[in-house]
């Protein structure tokens, strides 16, 4: 996923890779490893409890790479996949936005769920031109 709200996970979904990480997870802005901060500290910006660096948020800010294990791992699960759906993200963003022609090269049958076609619709099995909700309820509802 892309997104770094942790929704996937509160929502049952297990082995999520998230791409650009987690806003709910604090990294030491001078080494990178992940830290707990006190809730109880009010300094500002808060400080790592190893090193006293500053701490920030743990995801990817426009401009800086992506993990290698992260990309690893998502290039993985899509190099192995049957089935990929590729949901209300415009497509445009590299190396995220490469992901779905390693999945078509790879075998899988890759579905595009977007209002708008995208850089990425002629690539698509199939492109359902709805709403994110609807359309995964929809599918759902197919499924059971």
């Amino acid at each position: 996923t892309q997104n770094v709200d942790g929704l996937h996970q509160r929502a049952g979904s297990t082995g999520v890779v998230e791409l650009h990480g987690n806003l709910f997870r604090n990294l030491c802005a001078r080494e990178g490893n992940e830290v707990e901060i006190d809730p109880e500290d009010l300094a500002i910006p808060p400080r790592c409890p190893q090193c006293g660096g500053p701490v920030r948020p743990g995801v990817v800010w426009f401009g800086e790479a992506l993990a290698p294990s992260v990309l690893d791992a998502a290039s993985q699960a899509c190099q192995e996949a049957d089935l990929v759906l590729v949901v209300g993200t415009s497509g445009m963003v590299h190396p995220a936005a490469s992901l779905p022609a390693l999945a078509k090269s790879a075998g899988a049958y890759v579905v595009e769920i977007n209002p708008e076609p995208t850089p990425l619709s002629d690539l698509m099995d199939l492109s359902l031109r709805e709403k994110a909700g609807p359309a995964l309820v929809a599918l759902l509802e197919a499924l059971a």
